[in-house]
């Protein structure tokens, strides 16, 4: 575990940062060019943690995958829908993603697989995902009061359902379209709320037939046939949505971040930070790419609180602790509506960011359904701070350390590895000491 000392002075961005490929996009990628017949060739991939456990379970289990550290290009063959049968189990470590799609890809398959995981997702439910997979015809186990490990058992006779979501949760939407790809019979989920498309978009980009309008999916599994291909991964807009906070609340601050990927259901952050009154622009906009993506020149700006409304909600679960900082320096009071989906899948993170944001004197009201914030607050260090070992969380604390004088302590800061590796170093290139 490391820590990070803070430094004890007030900063501003200038400059220009290059964030590295999005991690939701690469995690499918890795997926559907590892199923797939032929060769998938990925460029402007980023190795962070949880990129090297897909990598590596989808290696395991007979894919060949060649990354070129130097250039940011990964080379995939794929299995052509015929996966390895193991003897081991598949360490799939804290990745939730990972958790979602795997446990759709591996449903779909006559072998039976042991899926076990770190103490994160141990602990994490997993259980209305399974039940659905079971609906189609898998057959799970539970091998221990957690809910990894599991022991599954797919099938290449799997029957589509119909699911009526009960919570927005794009990971269970994911496992679902991955298992009904290939089921017999169409699969259909009827939306509380639309969320991240990523899945869906890549799926038919790789050949599937998913069908998805705002209230309702329809995986339409006849002749899929899935095959290699090529794409560029737009930088993570959730790596950049530090830069984005910390140059709306530094004074003086304009900051460049060029080919940000901007999936509208990715940008939540952005649309809220505008709701607020925040100065962006978007530049060299590029909509004919598997993903769109553009420039991004953001200027620091006095914000005013807003309402983010439950429609909302879904677009913006990385970026909550984000946007909690922002709602504590603007002007009036921020109320964050229909988060009962987020707390049922994030209750952790919310929980922390709370604690932690406390320690810096910034305090909010969490109830089962809102979060309500008021303005202008004062950062007044009470105590050091801890990640908790949520990278969203400890990029937040590193951009809340710019705005005071005070330093002080963040805790297990390495957690930031899990998505970018190179946060703090790329961070402080571009922190401009205020006069």
């Amino acid at each position: 575990m490391f820590d990070y000392n803070t430094r004890a002075a007030k900063f501003k961005f200038q400059g220009e940062v290059i964030v590295p490929g999005d991690k939701s996009i690469a995690h499918r990628a890795i997926t559907f060019g590892a199923l797939a017949d032929g060769v998938t060739q990925i460029s402007n991939f980023s190795y962070s943690d949880d990129l090297a456990v897909t990598t590596k379970i989808f290696k395991e289990l007979g894919a060949k995958i060649h990354t070129e550290m130097s250039n940011n290009d990964m080379i995939i063959k794929g299995v052509s829908h015929q996966f390895k049968p193991l003897d081991h189990p598949l360490d799939i470590d804290n990745v939730g993603t990972l958790e979602s799609l795997l446990l759709g890809v591996l449903t779909t398959s006559n072998n039976e697989y042991t899926i076990n995981g770190g103490d994160f997702l141990k602990k994490r439910s997993i259980d209305r995902l399974v039940v659905l997979l079971q609906q189609m015809g898998a057959n799970f186990q539970k091998l221990s009061a957690d809910y990894l490990p599991i022991k599954m058992h797919g099938s290449e006779e799997l029957e589509g359902i119909t699911y009526q979501q009960d919570i927005s949760s794009a990971q269970i939407k994911s496992g679902l379209v991955m298992a009904g790809i290939y089921a017999k019979t169409p699969t259909t989920i009827i939306r509380k709320l639309p969320t991240r498309d990523h899945t869906e978009v890549l799926a038919n980009y790789f050949g599937a037939d998913v069908d998805a309008k705002p209230d309702i999916i329809t995986i339409n599994p006849k002749h899929t046939h899935l095959t290699g291909q090529s794409l560029m991964i737009p930088g993570d807009f959730s790596s950049a949505a530090p830069y984005i906070a910390g140059a709306l609340l530094s004074k003086g601050s304009e900051i460049r971040l060029p080919k940000v990927g901007l999936n509208s259901t990715r940008i939540g952050l952005l649309n809220v930070a505008q709701q607020m009154g925040a100065n962006i622009i978007l530049e060299s906009h590029s909509i004919n790419s598997v993903e769109p993506y553009g420039d991004l020149v953001i200027k620091s700006k006095k914000l005013h609180g807003t309402t983010v409304t439950a429609k909302q909600v879904p677009f913006i679960v990385d970026e909550i602790p984000l946007i909690a900082l922002l709602a504590s320096q603007a002007e009036g009071q921020t109320v964050i509506e229909g988060v009962h989906d987020v707390h049922l899948q994030l209750s952790d993170r919310i929980r922390n960011m709370r604690v932690e944001l406390a320690k810096l004197g910034i305090i909010m009201q969490v109830n089962d359904d809102s979060i309500v914030i008021n303005g202008e607050q004062s950062i007044k260090v009470k105590d050091d701070v801890d990640s908790h070992n949520d990278h969203r969380i400890a990029m937040m604390l590193c951009v809340a350390s710019i705005l005071t004088e005070t330093s002080f302590k963040i805790k297990n800061i390495e957690s930031i590895d899990i998505s970018y590796p190179n946060f703090l170093a790329d961070f402080k290139k571009v922190l401009v000491a205020c006069d």
